[in-house]
């Protein structure tokens, strides 16, 4: 590809678009084929949606929809499954491939439709809505997200250069949405935004991480066409994103184009773009020295005499006895000093990669603004104050498959399954994808379903980053993100009321939440590794813990007193249950066995060998289920631990997951290759085994 592809924008605004000169032509033979006829066993595959034109709808007139996919010409019915908002069909059939592009990738065939919204819309507007599409031999559904017309813009032709560019007004302190689509190989579509000097530019683009072809290529130049900032990929995604302060004041332009110059109806794609005017501590700030800095400057690390993990020590003096940070000076800040220097012996984080010029410039913003402070309290540890991230969206399909680490049943019987970034709601009997849930980080280590069975609990992060677990409606909603830390978080347990969580982090505490408001009732010291498992007793009263430090705990949930310790495993805890009467514990372990033992002594009753390392103990009404590394899950009765039946996966793959549900008569096991199975809870019949692949 051509890099410097802005060098083209002065000439397209003068002369429209133009094709570059000397370009071969290259002409492909065709070969006829005759398709293979379908067996008499055979059943004919299901439609299935690859892409929606636009990438979302705006709220209020009526929107017409492109559904681009495999099989759709048989479609008869676009259901909506959302209130308030009808949809009528209004075409179907074959369409047109983009130069070089595979049916599987594109989509072959469309469907055209028109969604209308009536006066039963619920307010406020949901965020997206859930369609279906039926055909005689199945159906395929697809969610299309919403936006409000006062946050959102629909793209206009023809904007192909600066003088040409489409005039954008941003709403104040929320993010505006642009639809478009770059429809033609070479396209650019640029966009005029007035900014004043200092501001922040945050820019996201969403296309390829949910079916559009379009490799998308963003660009900020300032009001006399000079390039301020550009950005390809973002981390594990080729969606870039872009926040940058803008140099100087008068109109900026935000260009828009494919990476490789190439461009049809099926490259669309949705823009974030927002301004933020002033800098804030917690927002831009704290997020930087979390990640960069605290851990070699935080309370069990204090290289140079010198904390950053609060407000309140990060702007003391360290060894060196100089001011890390002072207000109005950045040159006779030390931190800002050490963070710029050139010395690899000076520079800081030290051995680290230095910091991006985005991150240096908003610590230097924030001390030319003398400091300025918008968070809890000085003394409150950064990690508690910084604003919950927007996670990267989820990849249209996984480059290779996750380990599954986390699984649950809901009350309908389908089945929560975290994968990368995001947690699918899958159809059990055949590994049908229904809905995919996102803005997660990473990795899940846990889903917990709350007791009402309304909700559900994630817990997981980005090992070394960051920890967190985000509550969601069945339906998908985010509901509020809590426990926000360094590093992952392992294991999520609600209490049986459902009005507390209790989080276990790599920290090596158990943190008690108020589960509406996510505020702190109590945290819980004990262990010296890793919390890897938690459970409550079925009384609220008590929390049990195991710990990659061998041991397990119990303690008072109400004052976090210390009830006992059971240290006869001899390897890293990873499940806990109460027993049914709440007098004796189960515990199991890398030492592949659990125990059963009892609390008041922590005296030793029985142990069971399931011949491979224990990951996780999961309680279904009277039994409780155990997944092992030698490819086998087990049911045992959780009155007195007799065992039940086994769950063979016919291989070796070390079953690291499992998740049970006595009303669906059905218990499942994640693989660490990146597989489900799933059996009959009752007869240990296999019903179904699948990829995790949306």
């Amino acid at each position: 590809m051509d890099r410097f592809w802005w060098a083209r924008l002065p000439v397209v605004a003068s002369q429209g678009r133009v094709g570059v000169c000397g370009w071969a032509r290259v002409a492909c033979m065709a070969c006829l084929g005759f398709a293979a006829p379908l067996r008499a066993d055979e059943a004919p595959k299901p439609p299935q949606s690859l892409l929606t034109v636009p990438l979302a709808a705006v709220v209020g007139e009526p929107v017409k929809v492109r559904a681009r996919g495999l099989r759709l010409e048989g479609v008869t019915e676009v259901r909506s499954m959302t209130a308030g908002i009808t949809t009528s069909l209004l075409s179907q059939g074959k369409v047109s491939l983009p130069n070089g592009v595979p049916a599987e990738k594109a989509g072959d065939t469309q469907v055209e439709f028109e969604i209308r919204f009536t006066a039963d819309l619920p307010a406020p507007t949901p965020t997206d809505m859930a369609i279906v599409l039926v055909a005689p031999h199945g159906e395929t559904p697809l969610r299309l997200p919403l936006v409000a017309p006062d946050r959102s813009l629909v793209e206009e032709e023809p904007n192909p250069g600066f003088d040409k560019a489409q005039v954008v007004t941003l709403p104040a302190s929320v993010p505006l949405s642009i639809l478009g689509a770059i429809e033609r190989p070479q396209d650019v579509d640029v966009f005029r935004i007035a900014a004043e000097a200092g501001q922040r530019l945050r820019v996201a683009v969403t296309a390829h991480s949910v079916g559009s072809l379009l490799d998308p290529l963003i660009a900020i130049h300032d009001s006399e066409g000079a390039l301020i900032a550009t950005a390809d990929d973002a981390e594990g995604s080729r969606d870039p994103q872009l926040d940058i302060f803008v140099p100087r004041a008068g109109p900026i332009f935000l260009v828009v184009q494919d990476a490789n110059d190439a461009g049809s109806e099926a490259h669309p794609y949705r823009v974030a773009v927002e301004l933020v005017a002033a800098v804030s501590f917690v927002r831009d700030v704290a997020p930087i020295l979390q990640r960069h800095c605290v851990a070699c400057h935080g309370e069990d690390k204090a290289e140079g005499a010198w904390r950053a993990d609060s407000l309140a020590a990060l702007t003391q003096a360290g060894a060196s006895g100089a001011d890390s940070f002072l207000a109005g000076n950045r040159g006779a800040s030390e931190a800002l000093v050490r963070i710029t220097s050139t010395d690899a012996d000076l520079r800081m984080p030290l051995h680290g990669a230095p910091l991006a010029a985005a991150d240096i410039e908003s610590i230097g913003r924030w001390i030319d603004a003398g400091l300025p402070f918008d968070g809890v309290s000085a003394d409150t540890l950064l990690v508690d104050q910084i604003p919950p991230p927007v996670h990267p969206a989820a990849p249209s399909t996984y480059a290779a498959l996750p380990p599954v680490t986390a699984l649950a049943f809901t009350p309908s019987g389908d089945l929560l399954v975290g994968g990368w970034r995001e947690v699918l709601v899958i159809d059990p009997a055949s590994g049908t994808v229904r809905s995919r849930i996102g803005n997660l980080p990473e990795h899940s280590s846990r889903i917990a379903l709350h007791p009402a069975g309304d909700r559900f609990a994630v817990a997981g992060g980005v090992p070394g980053r960051l920890g967190e677990v985000r509550l969601f409606t069945l339906a998908g909603d985010l509901l509020r993100v809590l426990a926000p830390g360094a590093d992952i978080v392992h294991d999520v347990a609600w209490s049986p009321a459902g009005d507390r969580l209790a989080v276990a982090s790599s920290d090596a505490t158990v943190r008690i939440l108020d589960a509406d408001t996510g505020t702190l009732v109590r945290s819980i010291d004990g262990h010296r590794d890793w919390v890897l498992a938690v459970a409550w007793s079925p009384d609220g009263s008590r929390i049990a813990t195991g710990s990659r430090d061998r041991t397990a705990k119990v303690f008072d949930a109400a004052t976090g007193t210390l009830l006992a310790t059971y240290g006869r495993h001899d390897a890293p805890v990873r499940g806990v249950l109460f027993a049914p009467a709440g007098e004796e514990m189960i515990s199991a372990s890398d030492a592949q066995k659990w125990d059963r033992w009892k609390i008041a002594e922590a005296t030793h009753l029985r142990d069971t060998h399931l011949g491979g390392e224990v990951f996780q103990l999961v309680a279904a009404g009277e039994f409780f289920a155990a997944p092992s590394a030698n490819g086998k899950a087990h049911l045992y009765k959780l009155q007195d631990g007799e065992k039940v039946r086994e769950y063979e996966t016919g291989t070796a793959a070390r079953l690291i997951s499992v998740a049970a549900s006595v009303p669906a008569d059905l218990v499942a096991a994640g693989t660490q290759d990146g597989r489900v199975v799933v059996w009959k809870l009752s007869t240990a019949e296999r019903v179904a085994e699948f990829p995790l692949q949306p």
